[in-house]
């Protein structure tokens, strides 16, 4: 006989994990059986509905069968992972992830727009993190403004110009010239940014994260805890262990062994 659990007993049984309908797209049909198996056997909450090796298909699938996540390749021969969803509109009712390769175009774009991706080949655990991340979300889909500005930072790196970074907070998603940061200090798992125009924002990325989006934009890291724009740097005080004055006051200690490497970029 089942016992209904009351009260408390009732508070801490266990949820059941919410099922995912998860759709595929790369014209690599080995990349996708080996992300299939990948999901079927680690992450068992995914069921993958459909699978594509010709994103014009995965395109005509999706209009009429939207799942609630999408694995979406960016380098494709045809179209490209954000051809398709220019293809698809701007108000799409699905999350969705890239895949791509780490040297590959699009992923700056990727990151500064917040976005999920995992890199080939996909590791089991960044699959599982990728997935319980998707979960966590409030809005499981990608937004009209992530869209769009998806689609200026891919018209950017393009160009050869930067493109704006999303600095998600837990009030609000703000879309930011890189050169507005005048420097990033080391908040455990947190990130605080601070702005030309004198604010500051907590945001859940870590100093690493943004050291490996920013350091080819003028960033340098010469401390553990922080990380500069240099174009952003005051002044230089040799004295009391070496620190940087920046353009807000900021003092912000130099190591020992970072202090040659700062005074060449410097100049």
């Amino acid at each position: 006989m089942i016992k209904q659990l009351s009260g408390h007993r009732a508070a801490m049984a266990p949820k059941l994990a919410a099922m995912i309908k998860a759709v595929i797209i790369d014209d690599e049909q080995h990349s996708i059986d080996t992300l299939r198996w990948k999901l079927e056997n680690y992450c068992p909450n995914v069921t993958v509905g459909a699978a594509f090796d010709n994103p014009a298909e995965g395109i005509r699938y999706l209009k009429n069968n939207p799942p609630d996540l999408l694995f979406l390749d960016i380098q494709m021969p045809m179209l490209t992972g954000f051809d398709v969803l220019e293809e698809l509109g701007p108000d799409l009712p699905f999350n969705v992830i890239f895949i791509t390769a780490y040297d590959n175009f699009g992923i700056q774009a990727v990151k500064f727009s917040a976005l999920d991706y995992l890199l080939k080949p996909v590791q089991n655990r960044e699959l599982k993190e990728a997935i319980d991340k998707h979960l966590r979300k409030q809005i499981q889909k990608l937004s009209p403004v992530h869209l769009d500005t998806l689609m200026q930072n891919v018209q950017a790196e393009k160009k050869g110009r930067t493109g704006k970074i999303a600095l998600a907070s837990k009030e609000s998603i703000e879309f930011v010239d890189p050169q507005q940061i005048i420097l990033c200090e080391a908040n455990s798992n947190y990130t605080n940014v601070y702005l030309a125009e004198g604010r500051k924002k907590v945001i859940s990325k870590t100093l690493k994260e943004f050291e490996e989006m920013l350091g080819i934009y003028d960033f340098f890291r010469p401390h553990n805890s922080f990380l500069v724009n240099l174009k952003r740097v005051k002044e230089f005080i040799r004295g009391d262990g070496g620190y940087l004055v920046m353009e807000n006051k900021m003092k912000v200690l130099v190591s020992k062994n970072k202090r040659e490497e700062l005074m060449e970029l410097l100049g």
